[in-house]
């Protein structure tokens, strides 16, 4: 997956507002703590929203591209 693909997420689980949703791929999001401690996060503009959403890398596997 790369920035800019267009994507689907499956169902993530029961009431989360992302399941069966379309969105676009907008990259790796880094978030560096107080600690030093760098957390991997990934961003995602899902269709009809005005602002972008960040996930969690375990998120990854309900996705899939859409050609």
């Amino acid at each position: 997956m790369k920035a800019g693909d267009l994507v689907k997420f499956g169902y993530v689980y029961s009431g989360c507002d992302l399941n069966h949703k379309t969105a676009i791929y907008l990259g790796k999001n880094f978030l560096t703590r107080d600690d030093g401690m760098v957390i991997q996060n990934h961003k995602v503009m899902v269709t009809g929203r005005s602002s972008s959403t960040i996930i969690d890398r375990g998120l990854l596997r309900f996705l899939k591209v859409i050609k």
